[in-house]
């Protein structure tokens, strides 16, 4: 066999040595001189078959003596990629591009690859550094993200993040595209038209050893890649193409009462008055025009409906409305065609508990506009958009806040927030964290002339305003803590954002919201609710009930995703020995809605205060020892948007003392006066993972004029080994100061309402040569006086007797043995009244017995720990009735016997 010696020429693609440097900019394609003789014959390229293979195309190929060799990847995967300037990046894989081109259709695409997926785990970073200084930049589907909790903080932001430091400044840049924006992977860039870009920053400066300033700007916007990036500001967005491309043809103004549940001092309308501006877009001149101009018939156009008229002003109070439709396709309306209109402004003047929205048939939603004139019946039945514009700013009911309200009408196009922060660190052993910050929303009136132009629209904004400021002091023994708060009922960090097509669903913010502040009570990785383009809901939410960190409540521990237990552990045989009641938790409740303030789950951002509040809480208090704390403080708030408010002064007594050789004391006792008739919402926890949505749970208002007390006494004796005792004393008692308060529902409240609990455990642990027998008693008696009069009082005696024996069998295998006995006692109801008065039902009174044997065995396999457990559970309940038997009315024992066998595998990497 012979062989052909042969030197591959590599041509370009090992650079161009320059000055001593290799470069791989683009070079194009040179003059060959070879190839510049005059034949008509075609002239064959040597290209890769050339130079890689020696392949000839102009010459007869036989492999009879130089065997044919197949086709290689001899180079490496991947593809050339080259920077803006002509610069080689590298052949490599393009892992992520995001590109924003201003002037043409489908501008804005996003990128990435199933490497990024699969090789990268949806998470890219780079970072560099110099001296003291340090840079990072992260792009990722889910990045932990917080500005400041009023302005920004995502458990799962999807963008880039920036983020510079040094010694005395930080800075970080925020940047995504919020609609639509990629998870994962795309086989093709995804490319669109209309977009929300978000882009927002915060900036820290140390002043001094102690102090440090901040700057915050966050904003959303929507935006349009056939219009230039500079033709206006980019900020204020724009109206995508859904929403610019058909004229508005009516507006309806909604006028109600800011707090129907009173009845009484809603909306008083003196005046209203309508601008419009036309142009006419052949030679640009704009006119203005006001009602007068626009109807011969002030009676007939406007269309009012509802309300009734009172002396100088038409009224809507409680469930009342006033309705203001101008129609502009209307026989009444003389004014210019809606395709020449290119803004509309509302003149009102009102008192009162005035609110104010508005409604046109371009607030799109998920079902279809109603025709004008908006109807009070249409507001029932069709339920259409309504957009807020302003309320009152208290519950006045006089006409003193008597006012102008002057407004644009537009549909939104962006929301921004900026503002500032100020902290200082221990100086003379105070901390003071102190933010104000700006919320503006920005809204545009849609023309098909304008769109079309490419011409900038006019705009409009509304502005609410937020602030916090917390100071404290620790100077052993004595510490001092401080907090005064606002924040306007329509601050927002929500942003609507455009589909593919323009438009929004404005009632639909499962796809068309976007927060900058998420609703994540339990503070996992998955918002509570559903927003576009990111993970969630998250219905097993349980704040402060998940203290091990495992995602499962603490109240239903043997609970899963792959097999559900619906069975909470303190109500589970066997299991609820040791877990007791919620009922038996203790703590903080400031806004008096008989919940404790850290485990409530609600439907709002996770702002460090609550919207539309504003106030202030203070305490103070000494270290009597270690471990005994006693304080005194008052919270005082109220709504901005009507009078309620919340003033509960309270003192707190706390003990935590470990006594060697005895046991552990915990005692917490705080009593307050509260006044409070601010109604705070929570969401019910849930009993197990895949319960669904969580219910809603009404604040009645039940310490509107209260004296509260609540106690907890918690001992625990460990003083004999393998003996523990541990006993709990809860007692919540409210006593109101006013007669005849009711609940928000006007339901009448109790006197006096209580709760008490009582629970008192032992157990003993025996252990001989492999054998444990732990026999546990645990008595729970429970005592409840309801808020509300119309509900019934609960006294109940609930006791457990088990016993747990387990014994080893072979090598790795256990035998478990436990029986349990349940005797539950109604104590309220008199039985034999019951009997007399010939009441038939349960009584309330039931016995109940378990029984379980259970195998298990542990063995390694194939790299596994497998764990197999195999056994049967008994479980007897006699349940007490009153029926009728044999014409005859009399107790009887109602018997239901329920059997579980069992054989379960487990596998892990551990034991």
């Amino acid at each position: 066999m012979s062989t052909t010696a042969f030197a591959q020429d590599y041509n370009n693609r090992l650079g161009q040595q320059r000055g001593g440097k290799v470069t791989f900019e683009p070079l194009g394609p040179g003059v060959f001189f070879d190839a510049l003789d005059p034949t008509v014959k075609r002239w064959y390229v040597p290209q890769e078959l050339y130079h890689d293979y020696r392949f000839r195309t102009w010459e007869y190929s036989n492999y009879a003596r130089d065997p044919y060799e197949r086709y290689v990847n001899i180079t490496r995967e991947g593809e050339y990629f080259y920077d803006t300037f002509g610069n080689f990046v590298n052949r490599g894989w393009l892992i992520y591009d995001w590109r924003q081109e201003a002037l043409t259709p489908l501008g804005s695409s996003i990128y990435q690859d199933s490497r990024y997926l699969g090789w990268f785990n949806q998470v890219l970073i780079a970072t560099d550094s110099k001296g003291g200084a340090l840079y990072s930049i992260t792009t990722g589907d889910q990045i932990r993200t917080t500005l400041t909790p009023m302005t920004f903080s995502k458990p799962a932001f999807n963008g880039i993040q920036l983020d510079f430091a040094t010694d005395k400044y930080a800075g970080t840049v925020l940047l995504s595209r919020i609609s639509n924006p990629v998870r994962a992977s795309v086989s093709n860039a995804d490319t669109r038209t209309n977009a929300t870009n978000m882009i927002g920053g915060r900036a820290l400066a140390q002043v001094g050893d102690f102090v440090t300033v901040g700057a915050t700007w966050v904003n959303a916007h929507n935006t349009r890649t056939t219009l230039g990036s500079f033709d206006s500001n980019p900020t204020r967005g724009t109206l995508g193409d859904g929403q610019a491309r058909v004229p508005i043809n009516a507006i309806a103004l909604v006028l109600s009462d800011d707090s129907p549940e009173d009845g009484e001092g809603g909306t008083a309308l003196f005046s209203h008055d309508l601008v419009v501006v036309r142009e006419d877009f052949q030679n640009g001149i704009r006119e203005t025009l006001t009602l007068a101009d626009l109807t011969n018939d002030p009676t007939r156009w406007p269309v009012i409906e509802g309300g009734f008229r009172e002396e100088g002003f038409l009224a809507a109070n409680g469930i009342q409305r006033i309705i203001i439709n101008y129609d502009f396709n209307d026989p009444a309306y003389i004014g210019p065609d809606p395709t020449e209109l290119v803004k509309v402004t509302f003149d009102l003047v009102l008192a009162n508990d005035y609110k104010v929205e508005v409604w046109s048939d371009r607030q799109t939603g998920q079902e279809t506009p109603p025709e004008a004139p908006l109807t009070r019946a249409t507001l029932d039945e069709r339920n259409p958009v309504l957009l807020e514009i302003a309320r009152a700013p208290d519950n006045t009911k006089d006409g003193s806040n008597r006012r102008r309200l002057v407004f644009d009408y537009g549909l939104p196009t962006a929301t921004q927030i900026y503002g500032f922060t100020i902290e200082a660190q221990d100086v003379l052993g105070f901390n003071f964290y102190g933010e104000y910050d700006i919320n503006q929303k920005f809204r545009q009136y849609p023309n098909l002339a304008l769109f079309t132009d490419d011409r900038s629209f006019e705009d409009a904004s509304t502005r609410a305003d937020a602030w916090m400021m917390n100071l404290s002091f620790q100077g052993d023994p004595w510490f001092f803590f401080g907090e005064a708060f606002s924040m306007d009922h329509d601050y927002s960090t929500s942003s609507f954002l455009l589909n593919q097509n323009g438009d929004i669903n404005y009632d639909q913010p499962s796809q068309f919201f976007y927060e900058f502040v998420e609703d994540n009570d339990d503070q996992d990785r998955t918002p509570d609710w559903q927003r576009g383009g990111q993970p969630g809901p998250d219905f097993a939410i349980f704040p402060g009930w998940d203290e091990n960190n495992d995602f499962v409540s603490d109240f239903n521990q043997n609970d899963n995703r792959t097999i559900s237990n619906r069975i909470p552990d303190y109500d589970e045989p066997f299991l609820r020995y040791e877990v007791d009641r919620p009922e038996f938790l203790f703590g903080i409740d400031l806004n008096n809605n008989d919940w404790i303030d850290r485990f409530e789950n609600d439907d709002e951002p996770d702002f460090p205060y609550k919207r539309d509040h504003r106030g202030y809480n203070a305490y103070s208090g000494v270290y009597v020892t270690p471990g005994v704390r006693m304080s005194v403080g008052q919270t005082r708030e109220e709504l901005l948007s009507s009078e309620r408010e919340n003033t509960t002064t309270y003192g707190l007594v706390t003990v935590d003392e470990d006594w060697a050789g005895l046991g552990r004391l915990r005692v917490f006792d705080m009593i307050k006066k509260a006044k409070d008739a601010i109604p705070d919402d929570r969401r019910a926890p849930q009993a197990f993972l895949l319960a669904g949505l969580p219910a809603k749970v009404a604040d009645i208002l039940p310490a509107q004029d209260t004296w509260v007390n609540s106690l907890f006494i918690g001992f625990d004796y460990t003083r004999i080994p393998r003996l523990n005792i541990r006993n709990k004393i809860k007692y919540d008692l409210y006593v109101q100061s006013s007669d005849d308060l009711r609940a928000l529902d006007r339901s009448p409240l109790r006197e006096r309402s209580s709760f008490f609990g009582l629970i008192n455990k032992v157990d003993y642990t025996y252990r001989f040569e492999g054998l444990s027998i732990q026999p546990r008693f645990k008595s729970q008696y429970l005592r409840r006086t309801p808020f509300l009069r119309r509900e019934a009082d609960v006294e109940e005696w609930d006791e457990f007797l088990s016993v747990i024996l387990k014994f080893p069998v072979l090598r790795h295998s256990m035998i478990e043995v436990g029986t349990e006995f349940r005797q539950l006692r109604e104590l309220k109801a008199d039985e034999d009244a019951l009997l007399q008065d010939s009441i038939l039902g349960p009584t309330g009174d039931l016995n109940e017995t378990n029984l379980a044997v259970q195998w298990s065995t542990t063995t390694d396999y194939l790299g596994y720990v497998l764990l197999l457990q195999t056994g049967f559970r008994l479980s007897r309940r006699a349940s007490e009735t009153i029926e009728m038997m044999d014409l005859v009315i009399d107790k009887k024992s109602t018997i239901e016997t329920g059997t579980t066998t069992f054989i379960t595998i487990y596998a892990g990497v551990e034991q």
